[in-house]
């Protein structure tokens, strides 16, 4: 939460001295998740696509820097078969099961450009909510992130790496027989923005 709190503080220091520089526009992302599971008596996931949409905010706050909002909506479902290595002799040793994931997701991000725009590297972090699992722990999720890409015109594109440190808990069924999954988020994302209003 402190880490949250200063990152959150230099952003709104930058925002305030900024150029008058910014953007609004549409952004795309298409993902391929792989979470790390944790432990083996819980259900394992494997990876799995997923892909998202939103808006973006950047702002030029400095020379070839900017800072970067939005907020998106982000969708994985996992299709898996758990052999349930470990459970108890009288447990099904095969269970199929799908595991939807629908998030709204605060990014917030700085970027460094080079030659005039055409490239640049990214580092920041994004706040992820689940939607429809009251079950989940955390219900919000903090990733950290890094990437870089290119701008072709007004279309940006650009390849990152987001991961967690946490572990994440959720129930996937009560009954007939219990099923849990734990795990720390690792995801490869594929991020396509256009602007729509620039300044």
């Amino acid at each position: 939460m402190k880490t949250i709190t200063t990152i959150l503080l230099v952003l709104s220091i930058l925002f305030l001295n900024a150029q008058e520089k910014f953007s609004l526009g549409v952004q795309v992302e298409g993902i391929y998740s792989t979470p790390q599971n944790q432990g083996l008596f819980p259900a394992q996931i494997d990876k799995d696509f997923g892909g998202g949409v939103g808006m973006y905010y950047s702002h030029q706050i400095w020379k070839s820097f900017s800072a970067n909002t939005g907020l998106n909506y982000r969708y994985v479902q996992y299709n898996k078969f758990d052999k349930n290595v470990g459970y108890p002799i009288g447990y099904p040793t095969l269970d199929g099961f799908k595991y939807n994931q629908n998030y709204l997701v605060l990014p917030v991000n700085l970027r460094k450009s080079f030659l005039n725009e055409k490239l640049f590297i990214e580092t920041g972090m994004e706040l992820a909510r689940i939607l429809g699992r009251d079950k989940k722990d955390p219900q919000t999720e903090l990733l950290w992130k890094i990437g870089a890409g290119s701008k072709i015109g007004k279309l940006s594109y650009s390849l990152n790496y987001t991961w967690g440190s946490k572990e994440q808990f959720d129930v996937l069924r009560l009954e007939p027989d219990f099923r849990v999954v734990i795990y720390k988020s690792r995801i490869l994302q594929f991020k396509v923005s256009y602007p729509l209003w620039q300044k």
